[in-house]
């Protein structure tokens, strides 16, 4: 009765985009990253494509035929760091995990999945498409002492100082101003806050193995808060400010504290304070004279 089935069984295409938006996901380096992706939960997976678009033509994030994966498919940056987070894929389930991710992992990460179903006597094969975009911030916090000078590191995977890159590294305290805008293999001071000029720059403009850390001198109290690299390749076309539209490649939040033996008084304010004592002494003698009741002749 089998064969007689099978003779009759028809073969067919049908496919589906999910509709779901773009799924978000953000991890620090070092950590694993669980890319989720399901399948129906009743067919047989039989091809599945883990790829990002930038890289496909050098091979797969993850790739799976006939029951296993092959990893002489795979691009050779993630070669023994991917695996699927069920085997069995029960459910449906083929997402993966992405263990020890690095900055250059940030991107647009997209699963393929064919199954093949018996419906009625036919075989029904399917083709879903899930997308999710993955951002890899190095988030690190920094405590320094007032007065000294700092590095607050980010390094760019693929950047040098051939690649007319445009680094911005800003503060969203300062509203539209930077810390530093680096273009056109220099610094931009037209856009910059007032407070950071000439008291930043790179640590490196060759940028040699991608870095692009950031050296800020005379570190202040005002100096406070949380600080963002974004890095990307010059167009032709001036940009908007890239923090609308991007994610930070690095974020620093740094901490200053007043020196050893700080009174909390700055020597320009010592003055006036002095000034404003010995006004309060005067006036508080004034008071007591006009108030103190006369002697008896």
């Amino acid at each position: 009765m089998s064969a007689k089935m099978s003779s009759v069984v028809v073969f067919f295409s049908l496919h589906v985009l999910l509709a779901s938006g773009l799924k978000e996901l953000r991890v620090g380096p070092g950590q694993a990253a669980t890319l989720q992706c399901w399948g129906p939960r009743d067919a047989h997976v039989t091809l599945l494509e883990w790829s990002r678009p930038e890289l496909i033509s050098q091979g797969y994030v993850f790739f799976f035929q006939d029951q296993r994966s092959y990893e002489n498919y795979q691009h050779e940056s993630f070669k023994g760091r991917v695996q699927l987070r069920d085997s069995s894929m029960k459910d449906g389930d083929v997402s993966v995990i992405l263990r020890n991710v690095r900055v250059s992992d940030t991107g647009t990460y997209e699963c393929e999945i064919t199954t093949s179903s018996i419906r009625n006597g036919e075989r029904v094969v399917k083709e879903f498409k899930h997308s999710i975009n993955l951002t890899v911030t190095d988030t690190v916090q920094i405590n320094i002492t007032a007065g000294q000078n700092v590095i607050l590191p980010c390094r760019a995977p693929n950047i040098d100082s051939n690649s007319k890159a445009v680094v911005e590294w800003s503060r969203a305290d300062l509203g539209k101003d930077y810390v530093l805008l680096y273009r056109d293999e220099q610094p931009d001071p037209e856009e910059q806050h007032p407070s950071f000029k000439n008291r930043v720059d790179l640590q490196d403009r060759e940028m040699k193995d991608g870095d692009v850390s950031l050296i800020l001198k005379g570190v202040t109290t005002a100096d406070r808060g949380t600080y963002e690299c974004r890095v990307f390749r010059r167009r032709t076309n001036r940009r908007k400010r890239a923090h609308l539209e991007t994610d930070p490649i690095s974020v620093i939040s740094l901490r200053v504290v007043d020196p050893p033996g700080h009174t909390g008084v700055s020597r320009g304010h010592a003055g006036l304070v002095a000034a404003l004592s010995l006004f309060a002494v005067i006036a508080a003698l004034a008071i007591f004279i006009k108030l103190k009741p006369p002697q008896p002749v």
